[in-house]
């Protein structure tokens, strides 16, 4: 009997493609960034957008996303980065702080869009 292997990817939570404001910097140098609402690809544990501000693997990001709601704050790390910096990049980020309030809040934008 034959077997084969199934690459199963698992979340801990859905993802959505949404346009939000978010403002973000790396921790490292302090310099805001501002996004008007820019298409991002969001869930409870992560984000991903475009940044033309060049980010690395490892670095340590502080967010504000924002949502109807008010403005979620949370710090994430960067997890991956593809494309030229030069042209902007798709980061994708793991949340490694924000608040059980912040993200139920959230989770609420997310099962509504």
């Amino acid at each position: 009997m034959a077997t084969c292997k199934v690459d199963v990817e698992r979340r801990d939570y859905f993802r959505v493609d949404v346009a939000l404001p978010v403002a973000y910097w790396r921790e490292a140098d302090h310099v805001q960034t501002k996004l008007n609402l820019t298409p991002v690809n969001i869930s409870g544990s992560g984000m991903r957008f475009v940044s033309e501000r060049p980010l690395t693997v490892g670095d340590t990001v502080s967010l504000r996303i924002g949502l109807p709601s008010g403005i979620v704050p949370a710090q994430a790390k960067v997890v991956r980065v593809q494309g030229k910096a030069k042209e902007g990049s798709s980061v994708s980020m793991q949340f490694t702080a924000i608040g059980s309030h912040d993200q139920e809040r959230l989770l609420e934008y997310m099962f509504a869009a």
